[in-house]
């Protein structure tokens, strides 16, 4: 669709680009990425012919680009940027109108009834018709971006070049502008090429991008180039996290401030308070803490300082537990938002707290234990498909710093102390009568400070491993066994 080879160019006789080689091809959305004074915009002002090619070429449909007339240029191309200044006091419909002036034949280029149909098409799929007749200066920023993507829409261009043209609308905006675009890319076979600030909708936007420094191109590919942190590092001197987006498979960034996160180090064992009642169990630390966690609030691996196991009945009906726990954290004024949140039939007064320190890191445990509805995982028997409430809630905290990658193997390190636990006490699935290896509604969390040395590796041969299974151990045993006392009198 448009390829550039070798191409120089810029402002007098200083070279922006420089050596540039680019193909986009038909039908995709191209996302050109890089920090200021990289040449983006530079980039685009040669291909819309505002500055000269010095040297190599840009070609439009295997044609020169400079070869082409004005008007054959606007057939084919069409620009949206973010300047959203109009001179004259159009209406809405006049401004878009002016999209198919480069259609309008004869001397007096006058509005066809093909060419009218086409602007209200637009308008609908813009979703500005209540506005056609309202003055351009009337509507607001957001809208009248809009109106600018149906003028450059109703030129019925092959190719769409977008310089930022989302960089001054809010959230709401900018994702309807880009929705837009994205729908006309794929039922109409349009070809975007979009300069973008934002990394993260390049990523959710793109087929593929470009990441341009310095007048060059240093890579070009599918917008897995985004997980390359080291790179984008370099090019943006900023410090860059990658992850995968939780719905689609596109990476996001976060971008890592310079100044330290917390300006005073945790004194781990005065940086939390605790409330126990026949009701919930409440753990509040001062700081946010990064967590692991299966719980039915706060699951996944996140950044929080409430950490909750609400007492419930053991009949109590499990069709929306999210909401109920919700709804019970708002009652007590905890914010769910920031919590991790369990449920357990068991008796809260037959919880296990302990603290301890293992190889200099200090640890507390909570745990709740019940085994009534202990099973083998590894039994071939159809469990029971009703939700059952449970039973072994396990809440670890530790004064260390873990990578994601050390939070799951402290998770697993944890499991398997579990299990261990549950071998030794010889309890047992009742459904098979074979050695339990868990309940069928175990919670488990892992909190940490974030502090210290950064600990890669937590697993069952390590020396904090260990300290995760020694505390998990000998906690879930005298948890279990205050459970079977109670329920044995």
């Amino acid at each position: 669709m448009i390829k550039m080879k070798n191409l120089v160019g810029g402002y007098k006789n200083t070279p922006i680009i420089k050596g540039l080689d680019l193909e986009i091809e038909q039908g995709e959305f191209f996302a050109l990425l890089g920090p200021n004074g990289s040449g983006k915009t530079t980039l685009f002002k040669l291909i819309t012919g505002q500055l000269p090619i010095q040297e190599g070429e840009i070609l439009l449909s295997g044609k020169e680009i400079a070869s082409y007339s004005k008007f054959e240029k606007a057939r084919k191309v069409s620009v949206l940027t973010q300047e959203i200044q109009i001179s004259f006091d159009y209406t809405v419909e006049e401004i878009i109108s002016l999209g198919r002036y480069p259609h309008q034949k004869g001397v007096l280029k006058q509005l066809s009834k093909a060419d009218q149909k086409i602007i209200v098409d637009v308008m609908e799929k813009t979703k500005i018709s209540h506005y056609r007749h309202t003055p351009f200066r009337m509507i607001s920023g957001g809208e009248k971006q809009r109106v600018l993507l149906a003028k450059a829409l109703a030129q019925e261009p092959e190719i769409l070049l977008l310089d930022e043209p989302t960089n001054h609308l809010d959230i709401k905006y900018t994702f309807q502008i880009l929705d837009l675009l994205k729908e006309q890319q794929q039922e109409t076979g349009l070809t975007v090429l979009a300069i973008l600030h934002d990394l993260n909708v390049a990523s959710l936007y793109a087929n593929r991008i470009g990441l341009l420094e310095k007048g060059k191109l240093l890579e070009v590919g599918r917008v897995d180039v985004l997980r390359k942190e080291e790179q984008l590092k370099k090019v943006y001197d900023v410090e860059v996290k990658t992850q995968s987006h939780p719905s689609v498979p596109k990476p996001q960034l976060l971008m890592t401030p310079g100044h330290m996160i917390t300006e005073h180090p945790i004194d781990f064992y005065n940086s939390y308070k605790i409330v126990k009642n026949s009701t919930y169990i409440h753990v509040q630390f001062d700081q946010a803490l990064r967590t692991v966690s299966n719980g039915v609030i706060g699951e996944g691996i996140q950044w929080l300082n409430h950490f909750c196991n609400f007492h419930v009945d053991k009949h109590y009906n499990c069709s929306n537990p999210k909401k109920d726990l919700q709804d019970w954290m708002n009652m007590y004024n905890i914010p769910h938002e920031q919590a991790v949140g369990m449920m357990t039939a068991v008796n809260l007064d037959d919880m296990v707290m302990e603290t301890r320190e293992i190889e200099g890191i200090p640890m507390m445990i909570i745990i709740t234990a019940g085994v009534g509805n202990a099973i083998d995982i590894t039994n071939e028997y159809v469990a029971n498909p009703s939700i059952q409430i449970g039973t072994i809630n396990t809440m670890l905290f530790m004064d260390a710093h873990f990578t994601d990658g050390a939070l799951v193997n402290g998770y697993m390190s944890a499991t398997e102390a579990k299990v261990k636990a549950l071998q030794d006490l010889q309890v047992k699935d009742p459904e098979s009568n074979t050695i339990a290896t868990g309940t069928s509604t175990d919670a488990l969390l892992l909190g940490l400070t974030q502090q210290g040395e950064r600990t890669p590796y937590a697993g069952s041969g390590t020396v904090v491993g260990k300290g995760i299974g020694q505390m998990v151990y000998h906690a879930t045993k005298k948890a279990v066994k205050k459970y079977l006392k109670r329920v044995q009198r």
